[in-house]
């Protein structure tokens, strides 16, 4: 099937004008207070464009709107996407009658998340709204760090014994519609310790006297509780599985993370690693307080600011090269410019390759080497044609061989250190995301200026 790319802005831009359509429907419906209009139009709505229809109310409209609808387990559903000042807003202003009966419909995992980010004394509050089976899984959730497998699994599992026949298994099945997902059936022995898998397309394409020890697959792709989250989603993402059993440090089945839960991890780890790369973190994307986003970027600037003091000091260096060839600073954006974007993108792919999963500490020397080709070629391309129009316009081949000479050694060497800070961080156990930023920037602009005067100290013979 071919797709048109270019319909995918008009797609997009038919989209906002339904959506924004709904939201003037749903809020006028509301202001009449025309309570059983509003009930209808909403039972019609997907529960994830709702929660979209609701982030676009006007605030004071929000909590009224959200507890019309009518479905306990819908409201649940719309509650489990909304953005998280929504939710505290939501949990803050709804009664107590109405936030129970939709608590017990929320997830436990997306629960245990909720509560785990409030202050204590809303969470006691909040747990005491929880009936009894619902509160013991969410305290069995927190107990886990909200980074890890168990913090993100699921505890709302089906799992049968191995010893169980086929047409066993199937009935297990029928009598239980409310569990989250049953493509992959997980199997245990007699103490609840993990022992097989099968699918559920295994299940209904073998005999049915068969026992399910005899078909399950004893080779199960799982996670322990204590594994972090991210190598949890790389694990699904490897071998493209639907879901993952977790289990204890006793091989115990605990629960499991289902895809959805590990487009979260990707959608919150890519997130983090673009705002690290970028030199700022995610905290500033909670908060509208211009001070408190300026409070957290200061510290991560401060390294570019050194660095570029640093640049400073060394171009004060070379003051009388300047004086002597003036036209040496005219070049000096375009060969500082040029290696950055160079070292920006080697080291994107070196930082995404280690998130990932795709490179290692142990590709270093061949990334390297691949890099290095890489800056050369590019150097090489873009030397020839600044050396090139510095010897046209202002008829000097010294020139010339200056800024094409430092283009070509600055972009070989802007991929080289791309590269190795993000591999020298992760093997020192620090985040290599957090070398993209300032850090590869200020290398290479100290490395860019320093070469560049140097460079023309020896042609120029000065």
């Amino acid at each position: 099937m071919q797709i048109n790319i270019e319909s995918r802005p008009a797609a997009s831009a038919a989209y906002e004008t339904k959506k924004k359509r709904l939201v003037e429907t749903i809020d006028r419906l509301y202001v009449r207070d025309a309570r059983a209009s509003l009930q209808k139009m909403l039972s019609k709505v997907h529960p994830v464009d709702l929660a979209s229809v609701l982030d676009d109310l006007p605030p004071a409209h929000v909590v009224g709107v959200f507890c019309a609808i009518a479905d306990a387990e819908e409201a649940a559903d719309v509650f489990s996407q909304l953005p998280r000042d929504l939710r505290r807003q939501v949990l803050s202003e709804t009664k107590v009658e109405k936030l129970a009966g939709v608590l017990e419909h929320v997830p436990p995992d997306d629960l245990a998340d909720l509560i785990g980010d409030l202050p204590e004394d809303q969470r006691e509050q909040l747990m005491a709204l929880l009936g009894h089976e619902s509160k013991d899984e969410v305290e069995s959730l927190l107990q886990y760090d909200p980074d890890t497998a168990g913090g993100i699994m699921t505890t709302d599992i089906f799992s049968l014994s191995h010893a169980l026949t086929v047409e066993e298994a199937i009935e297990n099945i029928r009598s239980h519609d409310d569990v989250e997902m049953v493509f992959y059936l997980y199997l245990t022995d007699e103490s609840g310790h993990l022992s097989g898998v099968v699918s559920l397309r295994q299940l209904l394409l073998t005999a049915v006297d068969t026992p399910l020890h005899r078909i399950m697959n004893r080779r199960v792709m799982k996670v322990s509780t204590d594994d972090d989250q991210t190598a949890a989603a790389m694990l699904v993402d490897k071998y493209r599985l639907l879901a993952v059993p977790v289990v204890d440090e006793e091989n115990i089945l605990v629960g499991m993370i289902t895809v959805d839960d590990v487009i979260d991890v990707i959608e919150e780890e890519t997130t983090r690693d673009i705002l690290k790369m970028a030199g700022t973190n995610e905290s500033e994307t909670l908060t509208h307080s211009a001070f408190k986003i300026a409070r957290i970027r200061l510290p991560w600037l401060l390294a570019a600011f050194v660095g570029g003091l640093a640049a400073t000091a060394v171009i004060g260096q070379y003051e009388v090269i300047l004086a002597e060839v003036l036209v040496l600073g005219a070049f000096l954006p375009v060969v500082m410019g040029m290696a950055g974007n160079v070292g920006v993108q080697s080291a994107t792919v070196a930082v995404r390759g280690l998130a990932t999963g795709a490179i290692d500490v142990r590709d270093t020397v061949p990334l390297v080497l691949k890099e290095l080709r890489v800056g050369l070629l590019l150097g090489a391309f873009y030397g020839v044609i600044l050396a090139v129009y510095g010897y046209l316009i202002h008829e000097s081949l010294a020139l010339g061989e200056v800024v094409g000479l430092t283009i070509l050694v600055n972009m070989t060497g802007a991929a080289l250190l791309a590269v190795l800070l993000p591999m020298i961080f992760q093997r020192l156990k620090v985040d290599p995301a957090v070398a993209t930023g300032p850090f590869v920037t200020t290398a290479i602009d100290i490395f860019g200026v320093l070469n560049y005067f140097v460079i023309a100290s020896w042609i120029y013979d000065l």
